[in-house]
């Protein structure tokens, strides 16, 4: 879809009056969504660990989270609890609750994930367990090298 051109109809500055101007505009179309019914986790180059509606429509009471990798697959896992425990991070949820975040700087420092630009992730729950799992293998250092 391009647009054209527009007309001003009423005097802009200087002398510039009912002059029609042709604009090259482009419109882009966003080519995906992530749907807010699957559960997505986003790891931020700085290090926030993202959540997505999903998640916090199952988080429900429970705002905090035990940060766990698998090594072998290449897999981090957030296990969500309704208490605090010696080694869980507070899960920050946003007040309208769209979406919510977890400090995972030194989480992801420790395990060697290594991203160069924010990306998102499709996420499983499991609810025996309480927990989120992700495949993160292509981003750590040294799998797959």
């Amino acid at each position: 879809m391009r647009l054209v051109g527009f007309q001003w109809s009423k005097p802009l500055a200087g002398n510039v009056r009912d002059k029609e101007i042709i604009m090259a505009w482009e419109m882009y179309r966003r080519t995906s969504r992530p749907s807010p019914k699957s559960p997505t986790i986003t790891l931020g180059k700085n290090g926030i660990i993202g959540l997505n509606t999903a998640v916090v429509r199952i988080l429900g009471d429970r705002k905090y989270g035990l940060l766990m990798f698998d090594r072998e697959k290449g897999l981090i896992g957030i296990r969500i609890l309704k208490k605090a425990e010696p080694d869980a991070y507070p899960i920050g949820v946003i007040p309208k609750k769209s979406h919510a975040t977890v400090s995972g700087v030194a989480f992801m420092k420790t395990y060697g994930i290594e991203l160069i630009e924010t990306r998102a992730f499709p996420a499983t729950y499991d609810e025996k367990s309480n927990t989120f799992v992700a495949d993160v293998s292509e981003f750590v250092k040294g799998k797959g090298e």
